[in-house]
């Protein structure tokens, strides 16, 4: 079960539905808080519209939803945007610890603020808010006092590396059943993965774990985000075994193993690599030549596979976000 918040809409007629957006002035204001609309995480926004341009099955009207797995997600941006605008049950691999609290408070008070709401819809202008926009797709809103349930998705707490993918290389199987050899294998595995975490004050790029980080709000209290963690070696298995899709949105050091772990499920995926940590992964080669620059790693990762393909993002490309993504679909892999 997903955990969910709700939150109240001041409606006088009770509806649970999101109210119409309000006429827009003749002139946009250009106020204080429209101006923060404007913000690089809108970036997510590009690679969610990438992903259901490139993958619509993603959003399919199926009893079952899509699987996806947002290596190294950090805040858990993208996937709580997917669960809660697209219906995606896309689950955060990251062993530091997701924060849903500005994501929730935005749309909280866009919910709540529906002037303002419709003034950053309005694409093309400085005021623009691409949340703002997809209120209307809010999913698993009901009917209870004029609430909306938002959901936090599910998280597996660990390293997307080579050890991973190597482990599930030698205990993996497409039969359903695991024998108590390979479960072995798996459980000492993920044990072993465990400690790490927990021992390990600094992961991906130097950025402290949210252990270390300040209290969290009641939005997503501790036992929310201990709800939502997937913690059992046997589910943490079967969740990457049900896996259909992987994404990772600069995903950093989890970048070239996201991809190994596609090729080997034979999966759809999409990664937007941004540091190359040439001093981490020294025997990476192209050419004969060390990769120590992105367009160098590029060329490396496209060389894991003939069929890889190439595709540029539509936001600016900067020195620390860089806008290729690499990716492929499920006929790439006939």
């Amino acid at each position: 079960m997903m955990s969910h918040q709700c939150v109240f809409i001041d409606n006088k007629n009770g509806a649970p539905s999101l109210p119409p957006p309000a006429p827009l002035p003749s002139i946009i204001p250009y106020n204080e808080g429209s101006i923060r609309a404007l913000s690089r995480r809108n970036r997510v926004y590009v690679y969610r519209d990438f992903l259901l341009s490139k993958f619509p099955h993603m959003t399919s009207s199926s009893d079952t939803a899509c699987n996806i797995l947002d290596v190294a997600g950090g805040r858990g941006d993208l996937s709580w945007i997917l669960h809660n605008i697209d219906g995606i049950n896309s689950i955060i691999a990251d062993p530091r610890i997701p924060n849903h609290k500005s994501l929730i408070k935005s749309t909280e008070f866009l919910l709540t603020h529906p002037e303002e709401a419709a003034v950053r819809a309005v694409e093309g202008v400085v005021t623009h808010q691409p949340l703002a926009k997809l209120l209307p797709r809010l999913k698993n809103n009901n009917n209870c006092n004029g609430q909306y349930n938002l959901s936090t998705p599910f998280h597996l707490r660990m390293h997307v590396d080579d050890n991973l993918v190597e482990t599930l290389k030698r205990v993996f199987s497409s039969d359903e059943h695991l024998d108590d050899e390979r479960m072995g294998i798996w459980d000492e595995y993920w044990h072993q993965e465990t400690c790490r975490i927990e021992f390990n004050k600094v992961v991906y790029g130097g950025t402290p774990s949210a252990d270390q980080s300040q209290p969290r709000t009641k939005e997503i209290g501790d036992a929310q985000k201990r709800k939502q963690q997937i913690t059992n070696s046997r589910n943490a298995y079967d969740t990457i075994q049900s896996l259909d899709y992987i994404a990772g949105f600069h995903p950093d050091q989890a970048t070239e193993a996201a991809i190994d772990l596609a090729l080997f499920l034979k999966i759809p995926w999409s990664v937007v690599p941004c540091c190359v940590f040439p001093r981490e992964f020294p025997n990476r080669q192209i050419n004969g030549s060390r990769v120590k620059n992105h367009s160098q790693l590029i060329e490396y990762l496209c060389s894991k596979h003939e069929k890889i393909r190439k595709e540029t993002l539509s936001f600016v490309e900067t020195a620390t976000a860089k806008n290729v993504v690499l990716y492929m679909l499920s006929e790439d892999y006939d």
